[in-house]
């Protein structure tokens, strides 16, 4: 059976600039964030589907998991089948993970995309295979919330697609390894890397700002040439 793709809406979980700010220090001054976002919703558009975005101001419940939760819950509510959910916070997220993921939702499979530190920076589900209660009490915010989510979905004899393994950026030291994978077209993104960790020079190590400079220079070039706009 194949999903019709006007069943299938994004949701775009993510912070205001501000509140993201809040949480991720080494963002200020910087048009990071703002960039990333205009991005992620760049990528969004070119897939034809709905979209929602919900910040903090739309986000319902007293943590983390109850807020996803009525979000995606919310948005089954509005008539959808499936929905994709995605931060703005993965700057290596491209076209052909967005692609990928509609063609298995499709396909009538669940989509997983995993991030390096235990969780995952995409997810796809059917809403017979979305239980509010018990996905809103995952270990959100652990290394072990992906593992958790592989447990849930076998649980419901639901096979799914992993995609590529990518970095989220949400500590200083995530620089390095998004900076080093981070294709080289994406120039904008790159240059605005490189302000940010200059300017957190002052709060870092000098062990790390070594092992920093060798991986900013060593990998300047380097990169997926396929994960573009």
């Amino acid at each position: 059976m194949i999903c019709n793709k006007k069943n299938i809406a994004i949701l775009v979980f993510a912070l205001s600039q501000e509140e993201e700010i809040k949480r991720k220090p080494f963002l200020k001054n910087s048009s990071l964030q703002s960039d990333l976002t205009s991005r992620t919703i760049t990528l969004v558009e070119k897939t034809g589907l709905d979209y929602f975005i919900y910040n903090e101001q739309l986000q319902l419940g007293t943590n983390f998991g109850e807020r996803f939760a009525n979000a995606i819950h919310e948005i089954y509510q509005k008539g959808y089948d499936a929905v994709i959910s995605i931060g703005n916070d993965t700057p290596n997220l491209s076209k052909v993970h967005l692609s990928k993921a509609v063609e298995t939702i499709q396909e009538e499979q669940s989509v997983i995309g995993p991030s390096f530190d235990g969780g995952f920076y995409l997810i796809g589900l059917h809403k017979e295979t979305f239980n509010r209660k018990e996905f809103a009490e995952f270990s959100w915010n652990t290394s072990n919330v992906r593992k958790e989510l592989y447990t849930y979905l076998g649980s419901y004899n639901k096979s799914f697609c992993q995609l590529d393994f990518l970095h989220d950026l949400d500590h200083f030291s995530d620089i390095i390894n998004i900076y080093k994978t981070l294709p080289f077209l994406l120039k904008k993104l790159r240059s605005v890397l490189q302000r940010i960790f200059q300017k957190g020079k002052k709060t870092t190590s000098s062990g790390q700002i070594l092992l920093l400079h060798i991986s900013l220079k060593t990998y300047y070039n380097k990169g997926s040439p396929h994960l573009i706009y």
